[in-house]
């Protein structure tokens, strides 16, 4: 007696599958706040940072004040810190606002050729500020965006010096230290500055249309850049700002594209996914600039010509399974004697 394999019609069938993995799309869930100069009111806010109580400070560039609100208690909440002028405890059109682990705020102060640093517990008493004009070492041309990583260094995306800038805050002078040149090798309009959990430094670079990351320990071998200019998948229209969430995820501010992209490094092309259009409706955007991601996932946007903050969340979209036929085996096995 033998077994003989015959294809048949009825025959058993084992396939491959190709399994793409979950991916966190976006979903609109409120706006916050309208144009104006009063409480609960913003004018041409630029950027947007949460602290680790759920916090939302806002650089209220028209204004020239830092908001601050608790998204659970907006107009009960809603604070303002600053005036208009140069000197100590004002602002001149604050471009960007992040807050490090221990609660003090720092602030691209544009106008002023300066980061201003303050403690909400006491405003006046903590206000210290960093550098001047010029683009010598210590020096500013026109800060865009600050960030803090994990040492307590701070980076300024240095918009007319085309550069990054490092600092820590404990010796300004003596730590401070700048990464790349003008030029389509590095940068040409940082705009956006953010720092991993790793270490790794991510920005914005508007003219450029791409999204920049390097590591400070080792700046030229690790540049790497992520898009091009367009509207299409991958493709950026004067990306003005970068934030990524636990799971490293990248979520850029595609600023004339009006929309918001995210995308996980270690397959651009393939988690490239974009929310939002032109318009003043729910889930549309009018130039936005910041934007920040809290620890539960929610994406928080600076609608700039929309005089509003706009929070968003991350859903997550069901892994899908494709049939690869050209990877199927068909068998049937019968038995003939």
């Amino acid at each position: 007696m033998k077994t003989t394999l015959l294809l048949t019609a009825s025959a058993a069938v084992l396939c491959a599958f190709a399994v793409t993995p979950a991916r966190a799309g976006l979903s609109f869930v409120q706006n916050f706040g309208n144009t104006g100069t009063e409480s609960g009111q913003f004018r041409a806010p630029q950027d947007v940072t949460v602290d680790s109580a759920g916090n939302i400070y806002v650089a209220d560039y028209g204004n020239d004040r830092i908001d601050r609100f608790n998204p659970a208690n907006f107009a009960g909440t809603f604070t303002s810190f600053g005036s208009y002028g140069s000197g100590s405890g004002q602002f001149s059109v604050p471009a960007a606002v992040t807050v490090n682990s221990a609660g003090n705020v720092f602030v691209a102060d544009f106008g002023n050729y300066r980061i201003d640093r303050f403690n909400p517990s006491s405003f006046a008493g903590t206000f210290i500020a960093f550098g001047s004009q010029g683009a010598g070492s210590g020096q500013f041309g026109r800060p865009q965006d600050v960030a803090v990583d994990s040492a307590g260094n701070v980076y300024v995306a240095d918009y007319n010096n085309r550069r990054i800038d490092r600092f820590n805050p404990s010796n300004f002078a003596g730590t401070f230290t700048t990464f790349g040149s003008y030029g389509s090798g590095h940068f040409n309009d940082p705009q956006g500055v953010t720092v991993d959990s790793a270490g790794n430094v991510w920005v914005a670079d508007r003219s450029l249309n791409r999204i920049a990351r390097f590591n400070p320990s080792n700046f030229a071998g690790t540049f790497t850049t992520f898009g091009s200019g367009g509207s299409g998948s991958g493709q950026f229209n004067g990306p003005d700002g970068v934030a990524l969430d636990s799971a490293g995820n990248v979520y850029v501010v595609d600023s004339n594209n009006n929309r918001i992209d995210s995308f996980n490094p270690s397959n651009f092309v393939g988690t490239f996914a974009s929310f939002g259009s032109y318009g003043t409706g729910n889930g549309q955007f009018n130039g936005a600039n910041g934007v920040t991601v809290d620890s539960a996932g929610n994406v928080y946007v600076a609608d700039s010509g929309n005089d509003r903050i706009v929070k968003l969340t991350t859903a997550p979209e069901p892994a899908s399974a494709a049939l690869l036929l050209s990877g199927c085996a068909i068998f049937a096995l019968r038995r003939r004697r």
